[in-house]
């Protein structure tokens, strides 16, 4: 527990409760008490000496951790689901104590780079879009695409009354030929890609995430993992970093 008071959404965090839009849909919720009293306020301050409760369950700051993961087709981007598999379940019962969850997503069917970690702070900040942290995807479509669509993608598409534009798109050299694509996204809306595709008349095999920023997956197997600290993770994604 930090010596000085600090504001409830940033101590739930901290005891690894969720990034910052999860745990302030908790304390509006009313699901958050502090010694004993609902909390609904987002700044009310929390002291050393307070008891946090989220759902009942009592909280306090754990060790941060931060996962490298290569999350597989068919696993959901979530901390728990009663009928599916997700991320979390595939890790080793050892780390359930730390509270990981997705930094980000990754739909079911997509797969590749992603991270876990318990660090509401860190998470928020990775995905922010002022940041400028770009997402680069592997796309294999199910029918070929011509350079007038390709063209048309990179200018940007409209789908559902949303206009979408991905940082670039380029044409992969890989088999099948005029099905592959290299994907580059900024802001990164929930299922943009597949949205975009739809727009032009098409849809998504495969998608692989494979990058984050400058840090590249080749090497990791799907489900595999690796445990870095918050500066080695930083490092990665800022300067480069093959795993």
């Amino acid at each position: 527990m930090p010596e000085e008071s600090v504001r409830l959404n940033r101590y739930l965090a901290m005891c690894g409760a969720g990034a910052r839009r999860k745990v302030e849909e908790c304390i509006a919720a009313g699901r958050v008490k502090i010694n004993g009293e609902v909390v609904t306020e987002l700044g009310r301050q929390v002291f050393p000496q307070d008891k946090v409760e989220l759902d009942g369950e009592a909280l306090s700051p754990v060790d941060r951790k931060y996962l490298i993961f290569n999350k597989p087709k068919g696993v959901l981007s979530a901390v728990e689901d009663s009928r599916e598999r997700t991320v979390i379940d595939i890790l080793p019962p050892s780390y359930d104590r730390f509270r990981l969850f997705p930094a980000g997503r990754l739909d079911r069917d997509s797969e590749g780079l992603i991270i876990l970690t318990n660090d509401g702070i860190f998470s928020q900040e990775l995905i922010h879009p002022r940041n400028g942290f770009t997402k680069t995807y592997e796309v294999e479509l199910r029918r070929p695409m011509d350079e007038p669509h390709l063209i048309e993608w990179g200018g940007g598409v409209t789908y559902g009354g949303r206009f979408l534009k991905p940082i670039s798109v380029r044409r992969m050299a890989r088999a099948p030929l005029q099905h592959w694509f290299e994907v580059v996204l900024g802001e990164g809306i929930k299922r943009e890609i597949r949205m975009m595709a739809r727009a032009l008349d098409n849809d998504v095999r495969r998608l692989f995430r494979r990058k984050i920023g400058k840090l590249t997956l080749k090497e990791l197997p799907a489900g595999e993992f690796i445990d870095v600290s918050r500066e080695e993770l930083w490092r990665y994604i800022r300067d480069g970093k093959v795993v």
